[in-house]
């Protein structure tokens, strides 16, 4: 069975509340002849009686108030949801979703989002942590809105369709434990020595990895042996301190345990790698006044 016609569900609204075709037509601004014959369609649409006439006002019927139980929640909602949707076109309200790597939204992300909300308590966010290959299709999907993702030196591929604007970059340096870095390497710097050695990677791909080869020795590495695989710099810190592995972090996240020696750099004569942390955006996609806001105070905060 087809839906009924919704422009005759809306005059029904209308006229059940009021009680009124007269009244219901001066609402909608249109004639009362109008609603008269969107009543009467209706009926015919749902063989049934809407209304009866007594004492010159109009008495539902038992199906009208059930129809009425049904349309009322959803005119309600919809009313709503309009208005809601013109409050964040127009005012700093809603939801914005954000997407971001696991160690960057979990300790660089909150601390700005905290301060944009001190000033805009109307707004919400829903962050969702994971990596690039994971969070940017669902900003291409259009299931997120602003998605932060690495961006390795020498492996910036271009993002078809988005805005890209650099936030910060961070070195990034490989590291060990002294005992392991004594044992395997035995202060070694060579490609094949180093590509032999056990690491603690974010993935299983290791694109990190791989691309600090790439940097330090203009080659990839062939099979790299990941003695543990987790999303979490603090983690492969503490893995790489007891002896894991090499593992690949940023600079700023060691500089107190390479001072006191409880981890050693593993360097080439080249500098060390930079990471770049980048904000992505649709470009076809008209932002909201929030997520305008909310943009220009990342970029303002969070790489400062």
């Amino acid at each position: 069975m087809m839906l009924p016609d919704f422009n005759r569900l809306r005059v029904f609204f209308h006229v059940h509340a009021a009680g009124s075709v007269s009244e219901a037509a001066r609402e909608l601004g249109v004639t009362q002849s109008a609603v008269s014959q969107s009543l009467a369609k209706l009926e015919a649409e749902l063989g049934a009686p809407l209304f009866v006439r007594r004492h010159r006002r109009l008495v539902p019927t038992p199906a009208a108030d059930e129809l009425q139980r049904i349309v009322a929640p959803f005119v309600d909602g919809l009313r709503e949801g309009v208005e809601r949707i013109h409050r964040e076109r127009h005012e700093l309200v809603g939801e914005l979703r954000l997407g971001a790597p696991v160690e960057f939204g979990s300790h660089r992300l909150p601390p700005a989002l905290a301060s944009f909300r001190e000033h805009n308590p109307g707004v919400r966010f829903a962050l969702t942590l994971g990596h690039p290959s994971e969070v940017v299709p669902l900003l291409e999907e259009g299931r997120l809105d602003v998605v932060f993702a690495d961006r390795y030196e020498g492996d910036r591929a271009e993002h078809a369709g988005l805005e890209v604007l650099g936030v910060m970059e961070e070195a990034l340096v490989m590291v060990a434990a002294p005992a392991y870095e004594a044992r395997v390497l035995e202060g070694s710097r060579a490609f094949t020595r180093i590509q032999a050695a056990s690491f603690v990677a974010y993935q299983a791909r290791a694109p990190a990895l791989r691309g600090w080869f790439r940097h330090h020795f203009g080659r990839g590495p062939g099979r790299l042996e990941l003695a543990l695989v987790v999303q979490s710099v603090p983690a492969v810190i503490e893995a790489v301190e007891h002896g894991l592995g090499l593992g690949l972090v940023p600079e700023h996240a060691v500089e107190d345990r390479l001072a006191r020696g409880s981890l050693v750099r593993v360097r080439t004569r080249r500098r060390e790698l930079t990471n770049q942390v980048a904000l992505l955006r649709l470009l076809d996609k008209v932002p909201s006044r929030s997520e305008r806001a909310l943009v220009r105070h990342l970029l303002a905060t969070v790489g400062a």
